[in-house]
């Protein structure tokens, strides 16, 4: 009987009519979105208004874990690079330390100076050693002088080193947060300061590529401090100038990587690194980056908001 218009061919149904997404079909003309081969009277599921067989969908349709494979059906987890997975495996593999991606066990590596998991993509970028490193150390000083940072033609060296050999550097500076150290001396003259000289800066060697110039970059930041007597400044402000001229690097590179740690510089809770850069971050807003470098050059103090 005729009564009904196939929302297929658009021609009158006679007969049996097919009711499904709110329209009314021809049986053989109900089908699915994946292999279009009739659903007839099957179940059937429907992704984004289109109708599927079961079977059809977990094949074609559904995303499948970055892990396992499997398709992901109902709750799964997205990482901030995209990559989709089992909820599961979140528990089952460490994240990478320098990017946050999971590293299931066949990606893993053994590698002696690191105590923590690097996945396969930063350890293809890692700076192993110095003469790799020291052509991106030129370039990173000439950027970080084009910012208006001047070290009175004093030559900076570079250290890449073990774990052991950077907490050695950083002991005295009750400081385990960061991949890098800048090391100084202090020269005096009747008991006044006459020279401050920046001996070396040391970066933790096999960082990948993304993180090493960050580090380098903060590394900077306190090379510059030093070389002006900038000393006496508290220490959620000294890290928080230092990360702010990271993430200012950062904001000039465009790439996936430099978005993910301009990201992470501005959640992080830590109360020196993460909230002191966010506050030289808001004063730099208010009085300018190039004044924030002259005040701090002449006065040796952060400026005041008014």
């Amino acid at each position: 009987m005729f009564g009904q218009i196939c929302k297929a061919c658009g021609k009158p149904i006679w007969g049996n009519a097919l009711i499904a997404l709110n329209a009314a079909w021809h049986p053989e003309h109900f089908l699915c979105a994946a292999c279009h081969q009739p659903i007839g009277g099957m179940v059937f599921h429907v992704h984004e208004g289109r109708p599927y067989h079961p079977a059809c969908l977990t094949q074609y349709v559904l995303p499948r874990c970055v892990f396992c494979g499997k398709p992901l059906i109902g709750e799964f987890l997205v990482d901030q690079w995209g990559n989709q997975y089992c909820k599961e495996h979140q528990g089952q593999y460490p994240p990478c330390a320098y990017c946050g991606r999971l590293v299931p066990p066949e990606m893993q590596e053994e590698y002696g100076q690191h105590d923590a998991v690097r996945c396969p993509l930063c350890r293809k970028s890692a700076i192993e050693t110095v003469k790799d490193a020291q052509p991106v150390f030129s370039q990173l000083k000439q950027w970080v002088s084009g910012q208006g940072l001047r070290y009175n033609n004093l030559p900076i060296a570079l250290e890449l080193c073990g774990r052991t050999t950077l907490a050695s550097y950083l002991r005295d500076q009750h400081d385990h947060h960061t991949l890098g150290a800048t090391l100084s001396t202090t020269y005096t003259a009747d008991g006044r300061i006459v020279q401050n000289r920046v001996d070396k800066i040391a970066v933790l060697r096999g960082l990948p590529s993304f993180l090493f110039e960050g580090i380098v970059i903060h590394e900077l930041g306190h090379a510059w401090l030093i070389v002006h007597g900038i000393q006496n400044l508290p220490q959620w402000a000294e890290e928080g100038f230092c990360e702010l001229l990271a993430y200012r690097y950062y904001g000039e590179q465009g790439t996936e990587m430099a978005r993910y740690r301009r990201e992470s510089m501005l959640r992080n809770p830590d109360p020196i690194y993460g909230e002191g850069f966010r506050r030289m971050r808001t004063l730099a807003q208010h009085v300018g980056f190039e004044q924030l470098l002259e005040h701090l050059r002449i006065t040796k103090r952060l400026p005041t908001l008014h």
